[in-house]
């Protein structure tokens, strides 16, 4: 058996622990980067030498047997020693530890400036690499290869744990300086003179946008113009044009509330209180290996983040309203 030990090296240890803790062979070739066929030899060594299936084939990927579950926080002990003794001879800090967040461009810096410069949750802090937001992050996300996203939907899958951040509660209508609507009496009904710009989060589904569902249910004509995830891209379109773009949540202000060349109308109010027109939360989906106190650190940074920003808004409409141009 001692003889058969000795073929359990540090690399494939590692595959051990990433296939527990992933339950992907992709996932793991990823985060070790190396290929699938490497990390098959290497769970067929474990399989033969500690003579144990380990791993149990399901609709998802891997999952731990009651053995595997066992001598899982042993692997990991023997690994942490090895990495020691690595570190002994380097005289270096913590390595900061890498989180992969895929998210919406409006999410994207807050993300990066909230944990880059506030959690401490971490030995060596956190580095951030942000992706962005693609019709597959779910699957990448589920899979491991991304370890957070941010979105409007719960994920519904075994390797995601799911934290609502808050509701989007801000709606706004942003248009060029000068516009008709901005001067209008009942925006909300006048906005279907106009040809829109949308936020499309589901790129090549071509999911309907929540005004739409509500103009198809009221029987009213809708013109789209233009559909796009860039925030930015929308606002510059509407700036040199007669249509007029439509965004939702406090994290899309940042994108038009300081520019010349647009103005907006907060119709908040008029979209909460009429029926048919749905409201949408944030949630934060952290794949289950990451780290339980990164995951709770995270979800406390990002609801801080959305909360000011949320109350940021609420002043500058209520300051619009003492000090009209």
């Amino acid at each position: 058996m001692l003889k058969k030990v000795s073929r359990l090296d540090y690399y494939t240890l590692q595959v051990f622990i990433g296939l527990v803790e992933l339950k992907s062979g992709s996932a793991v070739a990823e985060r070790l980067r190396t290929t699938q066929s490497k990390v098959s030899r290497s769970l067929t060594c474990l399989r033969e030498v500690l003579e144990d299936e380990l791993f149990i084939r399901q609709q998802y990927g891997f999952e731990p047997n009651q053995v595997a579950l066992t001598i899982y926080p042993m692997v990991q002990t023997i690994v942490e020693q090895y990495d020691k003794i690595v570190a002994a001879t380097i005289d270096r800090g913590a390595e900061p530890y890498q989180l992969s967040v895929a998210t919406y461009e409006q999410w994207s810096l807050m993300v990066m400036n909230s944990v880059h410069n506030t959690c401490n949750c971490i030995e060596g802090g956190v580095s951030i690499n942000i992706q962005p937001w693609s019709d597959k992050v779910n699957q990448r996300l589920c899979q491991g290869k991304v370890d957070c996203s941010i979105s409007t939907e719960p994920i519904d899958h075994p390797m995601v744990n799911n934290y609502k951040l808050g509701d989007i509660n801000h709606f706004f209508i942003v248009t060029r300086r000068g516009h008709p609507l901005l001067y209008s009496t009942a925006p909300m009904t006048e906005l279907f003179d106009y040809h829109m710009a949308l936020v499309n989060t589901h790129l090549h589904e071509q999911e309907p946008h929540p005004i739409e569902l509500y103009a198809r249910s009221q029987k009213i004509d809708i013109h789209v113009a233009l559909k796009s995830p860039s925030l930015r891209m929308l606002v510059d379109h509407v700036s040199h044009s007669e249509d007029v773009a439509l965004l939702s949540s406090a994290m899309s202000m940042a994108y038009f509330e300081n520019r010349d060349d647009v103005d907006y109308l907060d119709v908040s109010k008029i979209w909460l209180q009429t029926s048919g027109l749905t409201g949408e939360s944030y949630y934060l989906h952290c794949h289950k290996s990451i780290k339980p106190q990164l995951a709770h650190c995270l979800r406390y940074l990002l609801t801080e983040k959305l909360n000011e920003m949320q109350t940021h808004c609420d002043e500058a409409v209520q300051e619009r309203i003492a000090n009209p141009a």
